[in-house]
């Protein structure tokens, strides 16, 4: 029975790893994309953010539907049906017809991670925390690959190609959880036939929900938010960093996630004190940001100093799995779980991608600068150059509110359960 447990976490973990890797891929592929289709910039962003939409109201109603019906034929069809939009991306250059492949898409990988949370509530439920976090870390290590081999793939082969590998493996995810996966819903609730806004209604109300939810939103704005701007092509440019060098600094933040993640769930797992641990990391992760943004570096051990704190950045961030452990000592009703688990989720990625992220973009501005020729600048001086300062100054005005969001993570930790009996 325990071989078993373990084959249904995989399928749902490699449905999870394929659905990330797909929303990376759109990101990574985004000129090519724009080119092959004949794309304005304003289609191009209406593109990215129709799927951003759709998902996002797929994954909270997934959480409600997921106790509903068979969890195999809700993984199984979603995963056949964000085949069916990826193949369609693929092949067709019609500018409606790639909008209603991304809203295919974005409905088929909503349930994604509510589902591997659902699974592993099912199979692990005395260790949820572990499970949870290396579901997580599993998937970043796939995030960071992709990142770290983008410019590769861009070079070998087209997005057409990529896209229809993704379609393939989503088939293959599909057939794994059908073969797998039990027809009936396992977690039984007395409460399944309440309505989904009583459901909301009893979560929102929560305190330890509440707790749980900033904590997770204010970690994971954070990561997007931070790899969107120290991003490799801004460490070349600002830092006159080589792009070897740029990359392995942006690939310590996935591989940290994926080290604190185990970490974090195998220690609350072990000693059941998820407020001690869930600070901790928030802590961690807290000092990483303040050190990146405000402190300067000896020239020559630079690249190993921040190669060391992006490591433990990531680390700290690790441990936002712990909000969803959190949500299950909060509800006993299983339901209410699901439900809970894919609402912080929803409210995260929309706070992240709705309100922190375009409210940094506007603090920063469109920043710019261009030094005389034959200034004599080095990139050991550059940093020192009035000008560049000015911009910089921009970029760590509108990076502080991360620090400030990060801080309330830290504090909402404080609210966690003590001891989980």
């Amino acid at each position: 029975m325990k071989s078993l447990s373990y084959c249904r976490w995989i399928s749902a973990e490699f449905l999870f790893m394929i659905s990330i890797m797909c929303s990376v891929l759109f990101g990574a592929y985004a000129m090519p994309i724009q080119l092959a289709n004949h794309l304005g910039s304003t289609q191009l962003a209406i593109l990215s953010g129709t799927f951003f939409a759709v998902f996002a109201f797929s994954q909270l109603y997934s959480g409600y539907l997921i106790n509903k019906i068979s969890t195999k034929l809700l993984l199984g069809v979603s995963a056949l049906l964000a085949a069916g939009g990826v193949f369609l991306f693929a092949n067709t250059h019609t500018f409606s017809l790639l909008m209603i492949a991304r809203v295919i898409i974005g409905l088929g990988l909503g349930c994604t991670f509510v589902g591997v949370l659902y699974v592993v509530e099912m199979e692990f439920n005395k260790q949820f925390a572990f499970f949870a976090s290396l579901s997580q870390s599993v998937g970043n290590v796939a995030s960071g690959l992709i990142a770290i081999f983008g410019s590769s793939l861009i070079s070998f082969y087209s997005y057409q190609i990529a896209y229809n590998i993704i379609g393939f493996l989503l088939i293959v995810a599909a057939v794994l959880i059908f073969i797998f996966l039990p027809n009936k819903t396992q977690l039984v609730s007395e409460q399944n036939e309440s309505s989904l806004f009583k459901n909301l209604k009893i979560i929102l109300l929560n305190k330890r929900f509440i707790a749980a939810t900033i904590y997770f939103a204010g970690i994971f704005a954070t990561i997007l938010a931070y790899a969107d701007l120290f991003n490799v092509q801004y460490r070349e440019v600002i830092f006159q960093m080589s792009s070897q060098k740029a990359i392995i600094l942006n690939g310590m933040i996935p591989l940290g996630i994926a080290i604190g993640g185990v970490i974090a769930g195998s220690l609350s797992t072990k000693y059941k004190r998820n407020r001690l641990i869930a600070a901790s990391f928030s802590l961690l992760l807290l000092v990483s940001m303040i050190v990146t943004l405000y402190v300067r570096f000896p020239t020559n051990e630079a690249f190993v100093i921040s190669s060391a704190v992006q490591l433990l950045f990531g680390i700290g961030c690790g441990g936002g799995m712990l909000a969803f452990q959190e949500v299950q000592v909060a509800f006993k009703d299983v339901n209410l779980r699901s439900l809970g688990n894919s609402l912080v989720l929803t409210i995260a990625y929309l706070f992240a991608g709705l309100i922190l992220q375009p409210g940094i973009g506007m603090i920063i501005g469109n920043n710019s600068y261009k030094l005389a020729k034959n200034s004599g600048v080095t990139p050991y001086t550059l940093l020192d150059q009035p000008i560049i300062q000015q911009a910089w100054h921009h970029y760590n005005l509108g990076l502080s509110v991360l620090v400030v969001i990060l801080a309330a993570s830290f504090i909402s930790s404080l609210f966690f359960t003590a001891k989980i009996k």
